[in-house]
Protein backbone atom coordinates (compact mmCIF):
# COMPACT_ATOMS: atom_id res chain seq x y z
CA UNK A 1 0.00 0.00 0.00
CA UNK A 2 1.41 3.04 -1.00
CA UNK A 3 1.09 6.48 0.67
CA UNK A 4 -2.26 7.57 -1.58
CA UNK A 5 -3.71 4.39 0.03
CA UNK A 6 -4.91 1.31 -1.90
CA UNK A 7 -5.48 1.92 -5.39
CA UNK A 8 -8.65 0.62 -7.30
CA UNK A 9 -7.27 -1.14 -10.80
CA UNK A 10 -9.23 -2.51 -13.22
CA UNK A 11 -7.90 -5.08 -15.83
CA UNK A 12 -6.85 -4.08 -19.86
CA UNK A 13 -9.70 -6.46 -20.67
CA UNK A 14 -12.27 -5.40 -18.14
CA UNK A 15 -11.78 -1.86 -19.57
CA UNK A 16 -11.94 -2.72 -23.04
CA UNK A 17 -15.48 -4.50 -22.41
CA UNK A 18 -16.70 -1.52 -20.86
CA UNK A 19 -15.43 0.88 -23.45
CA UNK A 20 -15.33 -0.54 -26.69
CA UNK A 21 -19.57 -1.22 -26.79
CA UNK A 22 -19.90 1.91 -25.36
CA UNK A 23 -17.87 3.60 -28.25
CA UNK A 24 -19.57 1.65 -30.75
CA UNK A 25 -22.75 2.84 -29.90
CA UNK A 26 -21.73 6.65 -29.29
CA UNK A 27 -20.67 6.05 -32.75
CA UNK A 28 -23.51 4.53 -34.42
CA UNK A 29 -25.61 6.98 -32.48
CA UNK A 30 -24.21 10.09 -33.90
CA UNK A 31 -23.83 8.99 -37.56
CA UNK A 32 -27.11 6.85 -37.87
CA UNK A 33 -29.64 10.73 -37.95
CA UNK A 34 -27.18 11.62 -41.05
CA UNK A 35 -28.19 8.20 -42.42
CA UNK A 36 -31.44 7.89 -41.93
CA UNK A 37 -32.82 10.13 -44.71
CA UNK A 38 -33.13 7.49 -47.34
CA UNK A 39 -34.23 8.02 -51.03
CA UNK A 40 -35.59 6.35 -53.13
CA UNK A 41 -32.35 5.18 -55.04
CA UNK A 42 -31.33 4.39 -51.63
CA UNK A 43 -34.28 2.16 -50.80
CA UNK A 44 -33.60 0.79 -54.33
CA UNK A 45 -30.05 0.01 -53.73
CA UNK A 46 -30.76 -1.17 -50.12
CA UNK A 47 -33.00 -4.04 -51.92
CA UNK A 48 -30.54 -4.94 -54.47
CA UNK A 49 -27.89 -5.54 -51.21
CA UNK A 50 -30.45 -7.48 -49.00
CA UNK A 51 -31.67 -9.50 -52.37
CA UNK A 52 -27.41 -10.06 -52.89
CA UNK A 53 -26.80 -10.59 -49.03
CA UNK A 54 -29.33 -13.14 -49.03
CA UNK A 55 -28.60 -15.22 -52.13
CA UNK A 56 -24.84 -15.37 -50.56
CA UNK A 57 -26.10 -16.20 -46.81
CA UNK A 58 -24.61 -19.41 -45.28
CA UNK A 59 -26.95 -21.34 -43.22
CA UNK A 60 -28.63 -19.84 -39.99
CA UNK A 61 -26.25 -19.84 -36.65
CA UNK A 62 -27.17 -19.51 -33.07
CA UNK A 63 -24.20 -17.59 -32.02
CA UNK A 64 -21.89 -15.28 -33.30
CA UNK A 65 -18.12 -14.45 -31.43
CA UNK A 66 -16.49 -11.06 -32.63
CA UNK A 67 -13.02 -11.17 -32.16
CA UNK A 68 -12.72 -7.73 -32.55
CA UNK A 69 -14.84 -4.84 -31.79
CA UNK A 70 -17.67 -4.68 -34.89
CA UNK A 71 -16.66 -2.55 -37.96
CA UNK A 72 -20.20 -1.00 -38.75
CA UNK A 73 -24.31 -1.74 -39.02
CA UNK A 74 -26.22 -1.24 -41.83
CA UNK A 75 -30.02 -1.59 -42.40
CA UNK A 76 -30.89 -3.29 -45.70
CA UNK A 77 -34.21 -3.99 -45.25
CA UNK A 78 -37.45 -3.52 -43.12
CA UNK A 79 -36.10 -6.53 -40.63
CA UNK A 80 -32.28 -7.33 -41.68
CA UNK A 81 -29.27 -5.45 -41.04
CA UNK A 82 -25.57 -6.16 -41.80
CA UNK A 83 -23.21 -6.35 -39.34
CA UNK A 84 -20.19 -5.73 -40.34
CA UNK A 85 -17.66 -7.33 -38.20
CA UNK A 86 -14.79 -6.19 -40.61
CA UNK A 87 -14.93 -4.40 -44.26
CA UNK A 88 -14.55 -8.03 -46.00
CA UNK A 89 -16.99 -9.92 -43.23
CA UNK A 90 -20.52 -9.99 -42.86
CA UNK A 91 -23.52 -11.11 -40.80
CA UNK A 92 -26.88 -10.87 -41.88
CA UNK A 93 -29.56 -10.14 -39.08
CA UNK A 94 -32.99 -10.94 -39.18
CA UNK A 95 -35.22 -9.02 -36.49
CA UNK A 96 -38.78 -9.54 -35.78
CA UNK A 97 -41.24 -7.18 -37.23
CA UNK A 98 -43.37 -5.75 -34.59
CA UNK A 99 -45.11 -2.53 -34.59
CA UNK A 100 -42.82 -1.63 -31.95
CA UNK A 101 -39.76 -2.59 -34.06
CA UNK A 102 -39.59 -0.52 -37.34
CA UNK A 103 -37.13 0.15 -39.85
CA UNK A 104 -37.04 3.74 -39.59
CA UNK A 105 -36.49 3.37 -35.84
CA UNK A 106 -33.54 1.47 -36.44
CA UNK A 107 -32.23 3.99 -39.21
CA UNK A 108 -32.41 6.27 -36.47
CA UNK A 109 -30.74 4.66 -34.07
CA UNK A 110 -28.56 1.10 -33.97
CA UNK A 111 -27.45 -0.81 -32.12
CA UNK A 112 -26.54 -4.84 -31.72
CA UNK A 113 -26.59 -6.05 -28.39
CA UNK A 114 -23.08 -8.33 -27.71
CA UNK A 115 -22.79 -10.04 -24.76
CA UNK A 116 -20.67 -8.33 -22.84
CA UNK A 117 -18.65 -11.27 -21.50
CA UNK A 118 -17.59 -13.11 -24.82
CA UNK A 119 -18.62 -10.39 -27.63
CA UNK A 120 -20.86 -12.41 -28.39
CA UNK A 121 -24.28 -12.27 -30.91
CA UNK A 122 -26.85 -14.42 -30.52
CA UNK A 123 -30.47 -15.71 -31.58
CA UNK A 124 -31.42 -16.42 -27.66
CA UNK A 125 -31.55 -13.63 -26.54
CA UNK A 126 -29.96 -10.89 -28.92
CA UNK A 127 -31.78 -7.67 -30.02
CA UNK A 128 -31.30 -4.88 -32.08
CA UNK A 129 -31.81 -1.54 -30.57
CA UNK A 130 -34.03 1.03 -32.33
CA UNK A 131 -35.48 4.70 -31.44
CA UNK A 132 -36.39 4.85 -27.68
CA UNK A 133 -34.53 2.19 -26.63
CA UNK A 134 -36.95 -0.30 -28.52
CA UNK A 135 -35.53 -3.51 -28.17
CA UNK A 136 -36.00 -5.72 -32.10
CA UNK A 137 -35.23 -9.36 -31.51
CA UNK A 138 -33.10 -10.96 -33.50
CA UNK A 139 -34.35 -14.27 -35.36
CA UNK A 140 -31.58 -15.50 -37.75
CA UNK A 141 -27.88 -15.02 -38.15
CA UNK A 142 -26.27 -15.43 -41.66
CA UNK A 143 -22.67 -15.23 -42.54
CA UNK A 144 -23.06 -13.41 -45.62
CA UNK A 145 -19.84 -14.17 -48.86
CA UNK A 146 -18.76 -11.06 -49.06
CA UNK A 147 -17.08 -11.01 -52.28
CA UNK A 148 -19.65 -13.29 -53.79
CA UNK A 149 -22.73 -10.49 -52.73
CA UNK A 150 -20.34 -7.13 -54.36
CA UNK A 151 -20.01 -9.49 -57.50
CA UNK A 152 -23.76 -9.89 -57.36
CA UNK A 153 -24.82 -6.44 -57.18
CA UNK A 154 -22.29 -5.13 -59.78
CA UNK A 155 -23.65 -7.56 -61.99
CA UNK A 156 -27.75 -6.70 -60.51
CA UNK A 157 -26.88 -2.89 -61.08
CA UNK A 158 -24.87 -3.86 -64.82
CA UNK A 159 -27.69 -5.44 -65.58
CA UNK A 160 -30.43 -2.67 -64.45
CA UNK A 161 -28.20 -0.29 -66.48
CA UNK A 162 -28.23 -1.71 -69.55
Amino acid sequence: MGPAGPRSRRSPLSLRLVLLPLAAALTVAVAAPALAINTPADDAKDALRLEAARANAAEPVKTVRFLRPVHSYEVVGPSSILVWETNTKAWLVDVRQSPACQPRDLDLSLGVSLEAAYDTMNTSNGYVLGRDHTRCKITGIREVDVPAMRSAERLAAGTAEG
